[in-house]
This record gives C-alpha cells, structure tokens and sequence, in this order.
C-alpha cells in the first residue's frame, strides 16, 4: 500500500533557540522541538531523565487509604493476595508488587488467571473457591479491578478487602473497594493519566515505602532500593504501549539502565535465550523480543511461568523458564502465520471486503490467545481496524486494533447491546458476544466507523522529521539521537529521508522481508548496509535513482557493532 509522506514542519525560531542554548546541532534541536520541547530547560529534563522529579504518589486519589491497609495487614501478619493480569502489563505488576512485599515479610501469594479458562480480570468465582477458601484477608489487584464490582462487593461482605491499582478507564468505581488507585479515576487531578498499571503499582510501592519509613518500620529491616524494580517498570511500560512521555520515559530509562546491569536472573536469561546476549537492551528489544516472549506464557499456557520468571532469584531456574517461554514463543508465531495465511485466502477471495471501514472476521475454533496479535497484523497491512472473532459452543470472543483517529472503544460502546462485554483503549479493546449475534455486529460496527473514517485515515501515512543525507550517518549522529531515547508510543525513534539514493545488492530475507545496499547520491560511492521488513508486495528495486525513508540503527552481531539502516519506505524518485 502506498504511503502518504509527511514532513514535520516545526517553528524556526524554536529550533534556533534550542541549538543556541543547548549548544546542539540544529538538527537535534529540530528533533527535539517536533517533540514538543520548547526550551533549553524542557530539553534538559527531556534528555536527563531522574527519578527525584517524578510526581509525588499522593496525588493518585486512593494512595493514602491503601498504604495505610497495607501496614496493618503488614503488622498483623494478614494474608495478602496480589491477583494480576495475564498480559505483559500485568505479569511484571503482579511481579513488582510481590517482590516488595516479600522484602516487608509479608505473608504474600499471587494469582494471574488463566485467559480461556477464567477470562479478564477479578471475579465472583475467584473470591468464593479461592479468596474465602484461603483465608485472604486483604486482595489487591495488578492491571486490573477497576472494572469487578460485583466481585469485589462479595469479598467485602466476606470481610476480605481490596485494593485496587490499575490504569483501564473507569466507567464505574467499585464502591466496595477499599482504595481504588487509577490515574483514569475522573477525580485524579495528577499528570499520571499515561501510566501503565505497572507503573501505578510502582507508584503504590514509593507511597508504602515512604509511609513505612515514617511508621519506624524499617528500623529493623532493610529498606529496599526501589531502582531495582525499575527493570519491571520498564518492561511492562514499553510492553503495553503506553506514550514513553514525562512519567513513563522517566521509569523507563531508569529500567532500562537497570536491565543492562544484568542484575535480575529472569530477564537476563530471557534476553540470552532470544538470541541477543551481549546486545544492550533498549525500548527497542523490550518491545520485540522480550515482551513477546512474557506474553506467550498468557497466550498459550498460562501467565504464571512468566511471573515467576521475573522472580527467579536462581540463573538455572531462571534459564529453565526462559526456554519454556522461548519455546511457547515459537509455537505462537507458528500459529499466528497459519490463522493470518487462512484469513489472507478469505479475505482476497471476496476483494470487496478490502473495501470496507473495518474489517472483522469470524471463525470456529481459533486460538483465543492469537486474536489480538493476528489482528494488529491486518492493521499494519491495510492500514484500517480489524476486529478477530472466535467462536465456541454459541460464545464468540474477539479482539481488535484500530489506527490513529479512529477510536475503538468508543465504537463498541455504541454495539453495547450487542455485546455481553467489552472494554479496552482507543486502539485496542477485546470483547464477547453470543455468536448469534456476530452479524449484527458485523453490519453495526462497520456503519458506525465508516461514518468516523475519511479516505485519508486509510492512506497509511509516514512522519519524516527531517531531511539527513545517508553521508551524515556516523557514529557521532548515532550518539546524539541516542540522548534523545528511550524511544516509543509518544517519541518514536527519528525517522529521515534521503533522495537519489541508489540500491543495490536487494536480496529477499524469508518470504516479507529484504537486505540490500544503499549508496549514497553524493556520488562518492559511500554505502551502507540496510534492512527492510514486512514488505507487502511489489517488485525487488533495481539499480535506480530512490527516495528512502529511513531509521538509522546499530546493528550487533558476534560482540561487533555497525551502522545500518532499517528502510521504512523506497519510492522511485520522479
């Protein structure tokens, strides 16, 4: 599919300011306003990031009531239950929040529910055959609960509590809960709305710590360094997508420092296994290799080997749970391949389809765990929401994906009565139904996004930042941009262009992607190295003038680095 390409425009004025206070080149300078950055003192919080300027916990409404349970469950050795989230997000908050409290000596156990057999977040069922059966005397949720009234209202008339943290809108508090803590609570007047749960657990760990601190607590035990749970904060953070912007860009670069110091047995070992050791880990990695790993577990087994995973403390348990989850991993992209190549056939079968708003597709039997992912794939490829639906015993189960300006959520809501239920982000929300009603929901969602999409939305678009000539790509630029990371929704990595470039060497890697050799139009011969994936179609480029979009990256292979572009989009310079 054609791209639409777009070049940033930012204020001249502002990028001259920026280059004159910073003493920077005028092409950070450029990069830096594009991303909002109107300073130099913006700019220096922007590339120093430090944990001492993150927003205090207690203007998370909720915080205060939530620490104050906790220390007394902590005081009266009450069992405490951290019931998490079987993706990513909620793997790494169940994680964090168990590892704290295990530091406090707390009687703490979790549970992550399994994704088929006991659906999304906290329910009745858990709180009669598992909470009451254990004696849990208080519960709090990770990534979840913001959403479980029902549940929730049954363990407070059992007499067990429940804190909840969470990042998912709230349509509705829970009444029965002792604390609810969301930054989505329309009475948070924090900054904090672009959380991951995640970082709303960590969020719960710095207000716990400080508060017990200033109860005498940690006068006897050893007050934890809470930078060493930053590597799970940034996991989950670049996990679930949320903008790598104020708060988040903060966790994340102070996770990321973390993970590269190899400190925790799980993550390292996941990182070896993937096939990257020695590589640094950025965004980039966490993003690709790691959290497609993590979510494997929730997808095809059950989440809990990923969480225990990130609490190994031994590198040969460790080792053990990483190739499981390696080798779940393999078996997705297995099954993602085979669903995505019979949707394909069905699809191109009737092009008419093609032509539609949205496309939801429907079939008996899929893989609940694969729905997701099979339908960001056809959102990638034709650039419009896409809805995947699987049907059992008269149940259907969907997920779906949308695209910038299209709100997926908001959508749903107006299906409704259609749905038994649904919930999610404007880009993705799952959702269930009787299946007798799947072509109702066909036809409903279909007129109510054509009304909200323009043939401009469908025209996949690309954001150039700036014009850089392949011969300015050095190991100088490449240190300069890299002050400009961590990288992500909400400050994606620079993306340039360059014209008359000639390809050479185009050889195909696999059945979607290809390497070749870019040189230069300077006519000085220089080349690079380059790699272009997901290619949809079209012939391979010969010796002919190209305009490129391009990302400059380092690429590792046998403890060396060197310069290569990942190519976003050749077009044949007119």
């Amino acid at each position: 599919m054609k791209k639409q390409w777009q070049i940033h425009n930012p204020r001249p004025e502002t990028v001259r300011t920026l280059s004159r206070q910073l003493g920077c080149s005028p092409l950070i300078a450029r990069l830096l306003a594009i991303r909002g950055v109107g300073s130099g003192e913006e700019a220096s919080r922007f590339m120093n990031p430090s944990l001492s300027s993150l927003t205090p916990p207690q203007e998370l409404p909720g915080m205060e009531a939530a620490v104050r349970r906790i220390h007394r469950g902590l005081a009266a050795g009450q069992k405490i239950l951290v019931y998490g989230d079987y993706d990513a997000d909620g793997i790494t908050a169940t994680a964090l929040l168990v590892a704290f409290l295990r530091r406090c000596g707390a009687r703490v156990s979790y549970y992550i529910p399994h994704r088929i057999a006991d659906g999304y977040g906290l329910g009745a069922d858990f709180i009669r055959t598992r909470a009451m059966a254990t004696g849990t005397d208080l519960i709090i949720t990770a990534d979840c609960g913001s959403g479980s009234g029902e549940a929730i209202t049954l363990a407070r008339k059992a007499g067990i509590h429940t804190i909840v943290t969470d990042h998912h809108p709230v349509i509705q508090l829970p009444d029965a809960a002792l604390a609810v803590v969301n930054p989505q609570r329309e009475d948070s007047r924090s900054n904090l709305a672009p959380l991951a749960g995640v970082g709303v657990a960590f969020y719960l760990v710095i207000a716990l710590r400080t508060h017990l601190r200033t109860a005498g607590f940690w006068k006897h035990r050893r007050e934890p360094n809470l930078k060493r749970l930053c590597d799970l904060v940034a996991l989950g953070t670049v996990a679930d997508v949320v903008p790598l912007i104020g708060e988040n860009r903060t966790l994340t670069a102070a996770g990321l420092q973390q993970i590269n110091r190899h400190a925790r047995p799980g993550i390292d070992a996941l990182m070896r296994m993937s096939g990257s050791p020695g590589t640094p880990v950025d965004a980039e990695s966490i993003a690709f290799k790691l959290a497609p790993r993590l979510n494997a577990a929730g997808r095809l087994a059950h989440a809990r080997m990923a969480c225990e995973l990130l609490l190994a403390d031994s590198r040969p348990k460790a080792a053990r749970l990483a190739r499981a989850l390696c080798r779940l991993n393999s078996r997705r992209q297995t099954m993602e391949n085979q669903l995505l190549e019979s949707i394909m056939d069905r699809l191109t079968s009737f092009p008419g389809r093609l032509d539609r708003s949205v496309l939801v597709v429907d079939g008996d039997r899929w893989h609940e765990g694969i729905l997701g992912i099979v339908a960001a794939r056809l959102v990638r490829q034709f650039n419009r929401p896409a809805v995947v639906i699987s049907s059992r015993n008269g149940t259907s189960k969907g997920s779906g994906r949308s695209i910038d300006g299209i709100d997926l959520s908001a959508a749903l809501e107006q299906c409704r009565d259609l749905l038994d239920r649904f919930g999610g982000h404007p880009l993705a929300a799952g959702l269930s139904l009787k299946s007798a009603n799947t072509k109702a929901f066909k036809d409903r969602l279909e007129t109510i996004v054509g009304r909200m999409m323009t043939d401009q939305d469908v025209e996949p678009k690309l954001s150039i930042d700036a014009r850089v000539p392949l011969g300015q790509v050095t190991p100088a630029l490449m240190a300069s941009l890299e002050r400009l990371g961590p990288f992500g929704q909400g400050n994606p990595y620079p993306l340039f262009m360059d014209t008359g470039v000639r390809v050479h060497a185009c050889k195909p890697v696999g059945d979607r992607h290809r390497r070749m050799v870019l040189e230069c139009g300077t006519g000085t011969g220089d080349t690079l190295p380059a790699i272009q994936f997901n290619i949809t179609g079209g012939p391979m480029p010969s010796n002919r003038l190209e305009k490129i979009a391009y990302r400059p990256q380092w690429n590792y292979w046998k403890g060396r680095k060197r310069l290569q572009l990942m190519v976003e989009d050749l077009a044949p310079e007119s």
